[in-house]
């Protein structure tokens, strides 16, 4: 029993060690601002920098909440890479790195659908990551605008994209889409009703790609998309939250056997 409490204090301090750490360390890899020129698939994918985007999503002196929320999906189109293959797991941390959570790092190894490739719940760890398709850019707006008493859900849009719908204090609502960088002033009633609303604001899309990019999205076929139905989206994992609390709980459970032991010890000595 000596032994197996002296390894389990062991391997607290050791995890205590890599939580200690993570604290110190960015998610984000700085070689995503130049993985455009690797991949070709969008220009000027990532124009703002970690943690400089974060001063910027806040709401200014006067702003009105509709032009907080075109900025902010801006500046999330302007700092997030649209990236999400395979081969960049562990290069671009969408494994989390153990440093990070220990626990979501080994959820990847059991149940690798779910948390090989994983999409942060809470938002500002997808926007310190930076690399993401629509839902993690379209998470991030919508984390922004609730932050800010701005009512916002993500839509699924003909199962194929993923916006943002952002309600106003005027009844007014866009439609953003932060993974291109557009907005839609008009409710997604209006849009379902006539898609061809959509077209201006997505009438540059092949400006956004190289010439040489798979499969791009077109302007008809966003159109297309918006005509279909939608249904609302959700990025939620009850289980993220609660680890982030445990990986601190653990490394002292584990600790405590080795420590009462020590003080019984203690306590016989002096008595």
């Amino acid at each position: 029993m000596k032994v197996l409490r002296g390894v389990l204090f062991g391997i607290g301090i050791f995890l205590l060690l890599l939580n200690t750490v993570g604290l110190s360390k960015s998610m984000r890899n700085e070689e995503l601002y130049t993985l455009e020129h690797e991949i070709r698939n969008r220009k000027n994918d990532v124009v703002i920098r970690y943690p400089d985007i974060k001063k910027q999503l806040v709401r200014q002196e006067g702003e009105s909440e509709q032009d907080f929320s075109i900025r902010v999906n801006s500046l999330v189109h302007d700092g997030f890479s649209h990236y999400w293959k395979k081969e960049g797991i562990d290069r671009f941390h969408m494994r989390v790195p153990a440093w990070e959570n220990y626990l979501l790092y080994m959820a990847s190894f059991v149940n690798p659908k779910k948390y090989e490739r994983y999409e942060f719940s809470d938002y500002k760890k997808n926007l310190e990551r930076g690399v993401g398709l629509c839902s993690s850019h379209s998470t991030v707006v919508k984390g922004v605008l609730n932050d800010h008493g701005i009512k916002a859900e993500l839509l699924d849009v003909g199962g194929r994209h993923v916006v943002v719908r952002a309600e106003y204090a005027d009844r007014s609502a866009y439609v953003l889409d932060p993974d291109y960088g557009v907005y839609t002033p008009h409710d997604t009633a209006a849009i379902t009703t006539n898609p061809e609303l959509v077209r201006a604001s997505y009438q540059d899309m092949a400006d956004l790609y190289y010439e040489d990019a798979v499969d791009p999205y077109t302007t008809d076929f966003l159109v297309d998309i918006f005509g279909r139905p939608k249904h609302t989206y959700s990025v939620n994992n009850k289980f993220e939250p609660i680890s982030y609390v445990a990986i601190w709980v653990i490394p002292f459970l584990l600790m405590l056997p080795w420590g009462i032991s020590r003080r019984r010890e203690g306590n016989r000595v002096t008595g």
